[in-house]
């Protein structure tokens, strides 16, 4: 991978330590990248097999998973506790190194399936010890008596394979099972406890509290957020003083398992006050979560970035660093001058922790998310001041991300400087950064697919990555294998994912019945019912819309003007805007002059609030208009030209948005429904070629990637740009018809009935031409 960009490394100094650590710790491993450019683990394994082994050293010990002698059933849980459990005794000495737990499940997944499961050899125990370089090896047995158990610890001498010394420690019952490790700990090393040394170093005494501590974790990596919360919760249910479950915990909350809980910090913070017997490794990776959690991301990658230095392959450390350096990224950047700043997160630095995370452990899969996060982006926005300027004031910070090889550069600018600066880094961005980015992304989420196949979250992201590259049928495979089994958020996500799907494949009744589960899946909330509402709209559900509106309006203290204005975007979108459009936009226009909206004083403000009808409704009866002189922006020209009654301007405006569109679609960059523009502008004119060929365009390259289109229009969020399917669907089968098609104008015809096969009366006039249409295609062949 190549060295980050070196807008990155001048970022705040505290931050910029860190990110040198971890580029430092992280380059030894750059060759470790899979030959066709993936992240690691890659699909072979012989690399591993032929690889040198690192020099032995005498302080580094490695604890390999105990043999369950009798085998017990109910002690199997201690075969791989085993080593979480000693090794977290053994790091309580500050003069040795002791190879982490997750480290040792990596080493182990080299070994053949058949000797890992079954009790490990000598020659087992020395090949990992040496493939770590660690001088020590401690292994042993554990045997079920009565009601408790007797456990036996083997230390050897990686050099010769000399057995040092064997310590037995006998527990009474099986609760006082995790505090036998601590003597037994002091009996491997043959040394007194250090003078902080406490009992229960795991921070939990009880037998219950661990096993469900256990099972969260591995439910956490395999990124199954519900099962995860559930048995964190439990462990705390039964010791509240478990720290390392409350660590866990607010890790899972980060990753939103239970809609609107803000406990995230509150459970770092508990891990914190009690979790003084920890070692001391633990006590660092628990203060870096408190300072995450917090929102000091400088704080937490410094300190992580300790346990980095000290230890390169620490799994947990690693993906702090990952963690912090991403989220710092979407924080006020630090300001150069008034309109340059530099990015205060590194996500270069974060990718390649994520990737060394998976080398290290490849079942540690939260290490996907954010690298996916990073390649979808596109741009990164950062207001200062929340609300309808956000993005569209000197106090906002934008910047749009370039790939530069292997490396994404980022560099904020302020929005005084936005659109000379994006159109610069437009014009030299010949290497289609955001299609680049994308395929990259649809290589990693396939990565993830393949590591845990029965993971939803994988399948989610790699469906999502699918439609924004227009594979929709690729996608469609993806999402039906995502069972309702699994976390709020991917559940609803799959479910909206899949209603996009079934849209643009025209599959209206599939999409009606997976729109009823998500339905019955949606908290009652105003926000998530809006959003869900305007997923009815390209099925012809117009009222449900309506009514989301204007529950919106009454909790936002909307004026009438604004409502009557916001009431027209369902059907403009579909392309059936009535006449009163006009008149309303009149009066949302005139009441804007004291409107908050446009408080902040910005000369576009008022013109952009009438975006989607200047853009999206070119042919609604106009009497009057709000320019004087040709506003920015480019959806905005035609319908300036059409208010001017320049139509030879317009005539050339038309190839004009289709090149921009197009470029725009090969590159992987938002196409902002230009074409859209460009086929209502041909109408204008009556050129029903143009309009023709511009709108097969958008079916056929835009309309894929509708989940990435971005209107730039209020009510952004949802399922709005998807209203332009049925309108694009159904112009193109009347274009179709008109021009002597019948087979192309049948196939869309069909589809749009198929969606609207149960529309709001509003719409039957409509259906009843188009079926009138459909049947008189066969008299009108070439």
């Amino acid at each position: 991978m190549k060295t980050p960009h070196s807008s990155f490394l001048r970022a705040s100094p505290l931050l910029a330590v860190a990110a040198i650590v971890a580029i430092a710790l992280l380059a030894r491993d750059a060759s470790a990248q899979c030959p066709d450019g993936t992240p690691a683990p890659c699909k072979s394994a012989s690399s591993l097999a032929r690889r040198a082994n690192p020099p032995l050293n005498e302080r580094a010990w490695i604890v390999v998973p105990f043999g369950n002698v009798t085998k017990s059933p109910e002690l199997d849980w201690l075969r791989d506790a085993s080593v979480n459990l000693l090794a977290l005794d053994l790091s309580r000495w500050t003069d040795i190194h002791v190879v982490d737990d997750k480290r040792v499940g990596d080493l182990l997944r080299e070994l053949p399936a058949a000797r890992t499961a079954q009790s490990l050899t000598l020659s087992d125990g020395l090949t990992l010890a040496r493939r770590a370089g660690a001088g020590r090896l401690v292994m042993g047995d554990f045997f079920k008596v009565g009601m408790g158990a007797r456990l036996v610890a083997n230390v050897f001498s990686v050099r010769d394979g000399a057995k040092l010394r064997s310590i037995t420690q006998q527990a009474p019952v099986q609760d006082s099972l995790i505090s036998a490790f601590g003597p037994l700990a002091r009996g491997v090393l043959a040394v007194p406890p250090p003078p902080d040394a406490k009992l229960g170093a795991t921070g939990t005494t009880s037998v219950d509290a661990y096993q469900e501590y256990l099972l969260g974790v591995t439910a956490l990596n395999r990124f199954e957020l519900t099962d995860a919360r559930q048995h964190l919760l439990k462990a705390l249910s039964i010791d509240s003083t478990f720290a390392l479950a409350h660590y866990k915990l607010s890790v899972a909350l980060h990753w939103g398992a239970a809609r609107g809980d803000t406990n995230e910090r509150s459970h770092a913070v508990a891990a914190a006050r009690l979790g003084g017997a920890l070692p001391p490794r633990e006590r660092a990776l628990i203060s870096g979560r408190v300072a995450f959690a917090s929102g000091d991301y400088v704080r937490a990658c410094v300190t992580l970035g300790t346990l980095v230095a000290k230890d390169s392959a620490d799994v947990e450390a690693l993906y702090g660093i990952g963690e912090c350096q991403y989220h710092a990224g979407y924080t006020e950047p630090e300001v150069i001058d008034s309109t340059h700043a530099r990015f205060r997160g590194n996500w270069n630095v974060a990718i390649a922790a994520f990737r060394r995370v998976l080398l290290l452990d490849p079942t540690y899969h939260p290490a996907f998310e954010h690298i996916l996060d990073a390649l979808t982006a596109g741009q990164v926005v950062i207001c200062r001041v929340q609300g309808p300027v956000c993005g569209n004031d000197d106090n906002s910070w934008q910047a749009r991300i370039i790939r530069d090889g292997d490396s994404l550069v980022i560099q904020p600018m302020s929005h005084a400087r936005l659109t000379e600066v994006f159109r610069q880094q437009r014009t030299a961005d010949a290497n289609r950064s955001a299609l680049l980015n994308l395929r990259a992304a649809q290589k990693i989420a396939q990565d993830w697919v393949d590591a845990g196949p029965g993971e939803a979250r994988a399948r989610l992201n790699l469906g999502y990555v699918d439609l924004l590259l227009g594979d929709v049928q690729q996608a469609s495979d993806e999402l039906r294998q995502i069972r309702s089994r699994t976390d709020q958020y991917t559940r609803l996500a799959a479910l909206q994912y899949r209603v996009h799907v079934a849209v643009l494949l025209g599959h209206g009744a599939e999409g009606r019945a997976v729109l009823d589960s998500l339905r019955r899946e949606t908290p009652d909330e105003a926000e998530s019912i809006h959003v869900l509402a305007s997923y009815y709209t390209p099925f012809g559900k117009l009222e449900r819309t309506a009514a989301a509106i204007q529950g919106m309006a009454t909790v936002e203290r909307w004026s009438p003007e604004r409502l009557r204005y916001m009431q027209h975007y369902s059907r403009v979108l579909l392309g059936l805007p009535p006449d009163q459009v006009a008149a309303d936009e009149r009066r949302y226009w005139e009441s804007l002059t004291g409107d908050t909206l446009c408080a902040a004083g910005l000369p576009t403000c008022r013109t952009s609030q009438l975006l989607l009808s200047l853009a999206y409704a070119l042919r609604v009866p106009r009497m009057w208009w709000p320019f004087r002189v040709r506003p920015a922006g480019l959806r905005y020209g035609p319908a300036y030209m059409i208010a001017t009654g320049d139509t030879a301007t317009l005539r050339k405006w038309i190839p004009y948005l289709d090149s921009i569109s197009q470029a725009r679609v090969r590159s992987g960059a938002n196409e902002q429904a230009m074409s859209v523009i460009a086929a209502d502008a041909a109408l204008a004119l009556r050129d029903s070629t143009a309009a023709l060929r511009t709108t097969r365009f958008f079916v056929d390259s835009v309309m894929p990637k509708l989940v990435n289109l971005d209107l730039g229009v209020e009510l952004g969020s949802g399922a709005w740009p998807l209203m332009l399917a049925p309108r694009m669907m159904l112009q193109r089968a009347d274009l179709a018809a008109a021009l002597g098609f019948p087979d192309e104008a049948r196939t869309w015809y069909a589809r749009v009935l198929d969606l609207w096969a149960e529309a709001d009366p509003e719409l039957s006039p409509t259906v009843a031409r188009v079926r009138a249409a459909m049947a008189g295609l066969g008299a009108n062949k070439r």
